[in-house]
């Protein structure tokens, strides 16, 4: 197994999927799978999506390649979850992740882009 990266759209990928998988009880493995999993972690697998998109600045392609998705299936998730923050608790707890996952990517090196 290759070395962690934070440079790496994979590596990241992985860490919103861990850091939202831990946030919502599920395991990452599920929310990273390629194929049809259960609501909760299509659900998880949105929100790793968004956080990549919003908190890191990574392109829709960018998301998409690391998700091994379609660009239309990363902009799907992204207005989901953008919808979804019309309520103040979800948006509380959203932002919450974004700022963790910018942290951890931060601290390790990498650079956020604007």
């Amino acid at each position: 197994m290759s070395e962690f990266d934070p440079q790496k759209d994979e590596d990241r990928a992985y860490l919103a999927a861990a850091l939202t998988a831990y946030a919502l009880g599920l395991k990452t493995e599920g929310i990273l799978s390629h194929k049809r999993r259960s609501p909760a972690e299509a659900r998880g697998r949105h929100i790793a999506m968004y956080l990549l998109r919003t908190a890191l600045g990574m392109s829709l392609s960018r998301v998409a390649r690391a998700f091994n998705r379609d660009r239309t299936t990363v902009a799907y998730a992204c207005n989901l979850i953008e919808d979804a923050r019309d309520d103040s608790d979800f948006d509380l707890w959203i932002e919450q992740l974004s700022v963790g996952l910018s942290s951890v990517v931060v601290l390790d090196g990498a650079s956020v882009e604007a």
